[in-house]
């Protein structure tokens, strides 16, 4: 009876041994794959700050880029207002001009040309001096 409990407690023995040897390996290899894990998630990690810094620079050339926008529209929205205000009210069609040439030539004052054509006195001064020939009449 001794004999066959010490090839029993051998064969546990042998069993604990083995089973201990499988434990051993299988500890190794999960070593290796927490260490490769770790080392992914260490490079996730570098690549999400990586992508915060990019994202944060991409954020500041928004806000510059969307400043400049601003400005540029404030300009044009005076230049729009300065060259409205200089502008007259109804502007003369080409053909408006040739009525306005042809009354020059028939000898109508500045004065006039103002007050029917809608002109700006400027207007009618230059006009005069282009197409009124030697008339000088009512030049200032």
């Amino acid at each position: 009876m001794s004999e066959y409990l010490l090839l029993v407690l051998a064969g546990v023995v042998v069993f604990v041994l083995a089973l201990l040897v499988w434990l051993l390996r299988q500890q190794q290899t999960l070593k290796k794959q927490f260490q490769l894990l770790e080392e992914r998630v260490q490079r996730s990690n570098e690549d999400v700050a990586g992508l915060c810094s990019a994202a944060v620079a991409v954020d500041r050339r928004l806000a510059a880029n969307d400043s400049r926008l601003n400005s540029i529209v404030d300009q044009v929205n005076t230049q729009r207002q300065t060259v409205n205000s200089v502008t007259p009210a109804e502007p003369i069609p080409a053909s408006g001009y040739e009525d306005v040439i042809q009354k020059i030539r028939n000898g109508v004052g500045i004065e006039e040309l103002v007050k029917d054509c809608g002109l700006t006195r400027d207007e009618a001064v230059l006009l005069m001096r282009l197409h009124g020939g030697g008339k000088r009449s009512g030049l200032a």
